[in-house]
């Protein structure tokens, strides 16, 4: 009879603290992890389509002394693509703020629809440069975060939905800030795309 008891007790607390943990469960959905996933990876093969098997003449061609060019704009996205995983990590790292939840205006569609970046003109410019002797190592680089931030994304149990950060989108919280990242790379290929396609560009 106590073994009974004893053991109807011990499937009982199993499937409370089971349930609790359940209930208390707010890493991200599988859905989540998914989409994430899947854009940057997308994003991360536009980008290297864009710039393949150009010369270093086509990498550092303008159109004008005001515009950028391909290399420039491949020394930049890696730039961001490393601060901006800084500042996730950063947010992160503090205590979860769900209250500031009220402060996203954007959702995960509406931030994906957007196409106004203003990345390019960042400050980074001369910085982003220095930090990479050459395209090639630049591309390594990115593509060495972008799988850290894979790895963590499809095996994190954090809770980025409720450590919410202002960026230069306004609010959004750590897993949207993944989707901006994948998605102004998506962005950064097209404006890469439209350099090729310019009627000046060189031909090797």
């Amino acid at each position: 009879m106590l073994k009974r008891t004893t053991g109807r007790l011990l499937l009982t607390l199993l499937v409370i603290t089971g349930l609790a943990g359940t209930l208390n469960n707010s890493s991200l959905s599988p859905k989540e992890r998914k989409q994430a996933i899947n854009l940057i990876k997308n994003s991360r093969k536009e980008v290297l389509n864009s710039i393949e098997g150009l010369t270093p003449r086509q990498l550092n061609y303008k159109s004008s002394s005001k515009e950028l060019s391909i290399c420039e704009l491949v020394m930049i996205m890696t730039w961001k693509e490393k601060k901006c995983s800084d500042q996730i990590r950063t947010c992160l790292n503090q205590r979860a703020n769900s209250e500031n939840r009220l402060r996203i205006a954007l959702t995960d569609e509406q931030l994906l629809s957007n196409d106004n970046y203003s990345f390019c003109r960042m400050e980074a410019g001369a910085n982003a440069r220095a930090l990479w002797k050459d395209v090639p190592e630049a591309v390594r680089k990115f593509a060495s975060l972008q799988n850290e931030h894979i790895k963590y994304i499809r095996t994190s149990t954090e809770d980025l939905r409720n450590h919410v950060t202002k960026t230069s989108a306004g609010w959004i919280d750590c897993y949207q800030y993944y989707l901006l990242l994948a998605d102004q790379n998506s962005y950064l290929a097209d404006q890469i795309n439209k350099i090729r396609s310019s009627a000046r560009f060189p031909k090797k």
